[in-house]
């Protein structure tokens, strides 16, 4: 211990000799782990730590359905919540949750909220509790429609209601009912699960008045829409609390074997805020943040380690000192390492406060719905430390083993030309290093800026953008029935017809590109393989009358919905040209018929046939797409959006659009009211978030390989100073030692621009999935990149040229 408190007390004070130095390394360090803390610190918000204020998180369990073919964990009905409340004996408490949206009025603006139908335990279960008034009571979980009450999110309380400090007892009307709002959750609760906040509760019991359109979720064993959590009891294990709720599960198998067939159940601690269905379509988000940010690291890593090299050359003669007098090489290492230990541990420390910033940066990029909870804790904190000896042995091994071996004698006499030639090595190889990752960067940064550039020229299969504006509404949340849902659209459809400026309108279930989907398993009826069972799931949208038209999808065959198509007329659709070439290869789709397997097994003639069209993706290839008459659909009213064409900039119609629609139902909420142009753009912000990010880290990157590339060509003319002198002795010019100092520098840049193309090269084919209308091996990025690089190792190496070109021969020859 005498020795280790001896290495740090005189590595300290070798590091405030060197003021210098030493904030130019710790700077350099803090950039690199800082921007690694910042993704892990999102990291652990969503994967690791669990929601905010819930008590004694690590007692907590998901239970969830699986599907036993593919594995994937599904939510639970509430009977079988029932069942597992009652028949496991693990748990001291058990609640469930179902997640919807809301139409909320408490004045003159109806709203639509994300939130909740929850057991009435769901708050005494998470151990949360509200910051005004109550939660909900055991009595308000005993019979349904008995109490109409919520507890709102404080983001609702303070954006909605001004935080009124009388909230508790007022009256709001939620989807057309009346409520009392009886509590206000604390400031950081959304929920458990961050990805998808709750702004309001409801309990349970009162699913048919906050959901008059759904089903009953309350007894339908085959509505699977719960998520079920389960707290520990006091002598429980986790495995033990897995075979009590499989035990129940095979019960229940046995009780209700045609709901249960397909399903299993299983069991998962409580880890981060996301629920552990969703965990592998979130965790791939965090890859790239994580690639990039460590190779930013690598990078920062090389340039203090080149600029250890070069502090290394001043020491030489502390070190053969050091030698003479006895010390072994292991003890100088174990010396050296300290030191870079310490400046690692300096930068770490600097790199946490720039997280806070980093985190931030990030935040903005994906644009989440909320703030999520970035204090540091014991887990950030460990991996920091972690991150800081593990580059302090990373930058600080090879300049302290390099340093370690002086010949004693050259170093006595500070003779710099003895091994000079090796640290130059060294330093040009991390130069290179730099270099070439910092290229892989600037490419990948490119390729994502050039293809967001090229959005709007690729072709969506259909004429929209600025000419077409979509507004969409929820029926469902009002409580309309089918036929009154059918009603509200011919009427809606008539005044948006009427309006000055429109030249036609129509609406539909799932527009294209809106990042909403809706599919179904659909045969043909004629023709080869007609009948087989569904090989795969179709997209699909119930659209209305003129919706082709209104849209600007061309038909290649057949005709438009038209008003005739509606109930008690024969059953219609209109199909993708990929769809009939996937049945009908070589012969006409007019005319055939196919079927949905969830529509009670209507046979349905097509009528049309459409251009293939961006369904999803603006990078899709051309998938199968069924169209369905919306007014021949008997399915309960649900979330549809109007789609209406201007005769010029459809933005001027946004406004009249909304207070028609509001005329028509006051209480309804009208949202995502925008230009097809705002569709678009939406549907490429993860795309964005992307790109922002890479950007950023790209040119942080550049900057310390420029700061590492001055460094060693300013090293390397320090080293050269007698060999310019002699040069310029005989007669040599200054443009001369230019270009030799220009030279070195930029055949340095040339072997790590050629590294970097080889790396970028196959790392971009990542990115291939992503990019729209450019190839993931473009060569107009590559070269503008290797451009850029050779341009700043160019400048780079220019300063310390320009420096070298100035050396009087005299002085130099004399100072040697």
């Amino acid at each position: 211990m005498q020795v280790i408190l001896q290495d740090l007390r005189y590595g300290l004070r070798a590091l405030a000799r060197s003021r210098g130095f030493t904030a130019v390394a710790v700077l350099t360090l803090a950039l690199g782990i800082g921007g690694n803390t910042a993704v892990f610190s999102l990291v652990n918000a969503a994967l690791l730590r669990p929601a905010p204020v819930v008590r004694d998180a690590g007692s907590l369990v998901w239970i969830s359905n699986v599907w036993r073919d593919v594995g994937r964990l599904t939510e639970v009905s509430y009977p079988t919540y029932q069942d597992l409340r009652a028949g496991t004996r693990s748990f001291s408490s058990m609640a469930a949750y179902a997640t919807t949206s809301f139409s909320i009025r408490a004045g003159d603006e109806p709203y639509r909220a994300d939130g909740q139908l929850v057991s009435a335990n769901y708050f005494t279960v998470l151990g949360v509790t509200p910051a005004l008034g109550r939660s909900f009571l055991a009595e308000e979980d005993s019979a349904p429609g008995t109490h109409p009450v919520a507890v709102i999110s404080h983001r609702l309380w303070q954006d909605r209601f001004a935080g009124d400090a009388g909230i508790v007892g007022r009256a709001v009307t939620i989807n057309g009912q009346p409520f009392t709002i009886v509590g206000v959750a604390p400031a950081r609760f959304f929920g458990m699960e961050l990805p998808k906040p709750a702004d309001l509760w409801l309990p349970a019991m009162m699913q048919a008045q906050a959901m008059p359109s759904s089903d009953n979720l309350l007894t339908e064993r085959r509505a699977l829409r719960f998520y079920v959590i389960g707290r520990l009891g006091a002598n429980a294990t986790v495995d033990g609390a897995r075979a009590d709720v499989q035990t129940v599960a095979r019960r229940m198998a046995a009780d209700h074997p045609d709901e249960r067939k397909e399903l299993g159940m299983t069991l998962s601690p409580v880890q981060g805020a996301v629920h552990p269905g969703d965990r592998r379509d979130v965790g791939p988000l965090t890859v790239l943040p994580t690639a990039v940010t460590a190779i930013v690291l690598l990078i920062a890593c090389a340039n203090v380690a080149n600029l250890l090299l070069g502090r290394a050359a001043s020491r030489r003669r502390e070190v053969g000192i050091r030698l003479a007098l006895g010390a072994s090489r292991g003890r100088l290492v174990r010396q050296l390492l300290t030191e870079s230990l310490i400046l690692a541990l300096l930068g770490a420390g600097a790199g946490i406060l720039l997280s806070f910033w980093g985190t931030d940066l990030l935040l903005s990029a994906v644009e989440a719905p909320i703030a999520f909870d970035l204090t540091p804790d014991a887990r950030v904190l460990g991996v920091t430390l972690a991150l800081a000896v593990f580059t302090g042995v990373l930058f600080g091994l090879v300049p302290a083993l390099a340093a370690s071996r002086p010949d004693v004698v050259p170093a006595l006499k500070d003779d710099a030309t003895r091994g000079g030639a090796r640290r130059t090595r060294l330093q040009g190889a991390f130069v290179v290093a730099q270099v070439a990752l910092s290229l892989v960067l600037l490419v990948s940064a490119g390729l994502l800026v050039r293809s967001l550039r090229k959005a709007n020229d690729v072709d969506i299969g259909f004429a929209a953008r600025r000419h077409v504006v979509t507004l969409s509404f929820d029926l469902a949340l009002q409580g309309y029935t089918p036929e009154r849902a059918r009603d509200f659209y011919t009427r809606l459809l008539e005044r948006a017809d009427g309006m000055p400026g429109v030249r036609s309108a129509s609406y539909a279930t799932v527009i294209p590109l809106s990042g909403r989907v809706m599919g179904d398993g659909f045969v043909p009826l004629d023709g080869a393989g007609a009948n087989d069972e569904p090989r795969e799931t179709t997209n699909y949208s119930e659209v209305g009358p003129g919706f082709h038209t209104t849209l600007g999808i061309p038909l290649r065959a057949g005709r438009e919905f038209t008003t005739g198509d509606r109930l008690g007329a024969p059953g219609v659709a209109i199909v993708s040209e990929e769809f009939a070439r996937r049945h009908w290869p070589g012969g006409s789709a007019l005319g055939k018929r196919i079927r949905a397997t969830a529509r009670d097994a209507v046979p349905l003639e097509v009528v049309g046939i459409a251009k293939d069209i961006k369904i999803d993706e603006l990078n899709e290839s051309p998938r199968s797409f069924v169209y369905l008459p919306q007014l021949q659909s008997t399915a309960a009213a649900g979330g549809v959006s109007l789609v209406v064409r201007a005769a010029a900039d459809g933005a001027a119609l946004l406004a009249p659009l909304r207070a028609e629609a509001k005329a028509m139902d006051p209480d309804m909420p009208v949202y995502g009211v925008m230009t097809y142009d705002d569709v678009i753009r939406q549907r490429l912000d993860s795309k964005r978030a992307g790109s922002t990010l890479l950007s950023v880290f790209g040119s942080l990157a550049l900057l310390l390989a420029a700061i590492g590339m001055y460094g060693v060509m300013a090293y390397g003319v320090a080293q050269r100073t007698r060999e310019i002198g002699l040069r310029m002795a005989l007669g040599a010019r200054e443009r001369d030692v230019l270009s030799l100092v220009v030279g070195d520098g930029l055949r340095l840049a040339g072997i790590g621009i050629a590294l970097g193309l080889v790396l970028s090269f196959g790392a971009t084919r990542a990115l291939s999935s992503v990019l729209l209308g450019i190839s993931a091996t473009d060569g107009v990025t590559f070269a503008a990149g290797a451009a850029l690089l050779a341009t700043v190792a160019a400048v780079a190496s220019y300063l310390p040229a320009r420096r070298a070109a100035g050396v009087d021969p005299i002085v130099a020859l004399r100072s040697e």
